[in-house]
């Protein structure tokens, strides 16, 4: 029985068909290159889980949710760039449209969350929709792969913030 409306809201959205784990490793020349692809949902069933398990206010569960988007994001980025986009980054929209992100994701949770293409570089940021209700912490991440974040009143953080942990 779950109790909790927010995560009973959730879950009803998640598609209940059942996708495989699966497993790749290729050499292009450069290396071998080891591929797991791992379904969406079960993703996101994962971070309900721990957010349940954590019971946290939902602010912070907000901001663990926004970094783990990010973090998903880089990944996303990296598969794109290697298969798809024949070298260059997506957008937001390309990476939802290939199913490498979903876009419930990017659009709950009290984050807004935005993505740069620059040449051959990216940039995203998520930052609180409601500053003291959804989140304080702004977060950064580049095509570096390096996490940034910090408490700026609601504006973006950049590549000048500190790394998280």
């Amino acid at each position: 029985l779950i109790t909790n409306d927010a995560l009973r809201d959730f879950l009803s959205r998640l598609s209940p068909t059942a996708e495989p784990v699966t497993y790749a490793i290729s050499n292009e020349g450069l290396g071998p290159l080891h591929e797991l692809h791992v379904p969406k949902n079960l993703v996101l069933l994962m971070i309900a889980g721990i957010a349940n398990e954590s019971n946290q206010p939902p602010l912070v569960r907000n901001e663990a949710i926004a970094q783990s988007a990010l973090r998903m994001l880089v990944s996303a980025e990296a598969t794109y760039q290697a298969t798809t986009g024949n070298g260059n980054y997506g957008t937001l929209d390309q990476l939802v449209g290939q199913s490498l992100l979903q876009k419930d994701l990017l659009q709950q949770h009290g984050y807004k969350i935005e993505l740069t293409i620059v040449g051959t570089k990216f940039e995203a940021s998520a930052v609180p929709m409601e500053y003291g209700k959804s989140g304080k912490m702004s977060f950064f991440v580049d095509d570096s792969g390096v996490l940034r974040g910090a408490d700026h009143g609601g504006g973006a953080a950049t590549v000048a913030d500190k790394p998280m942990q």
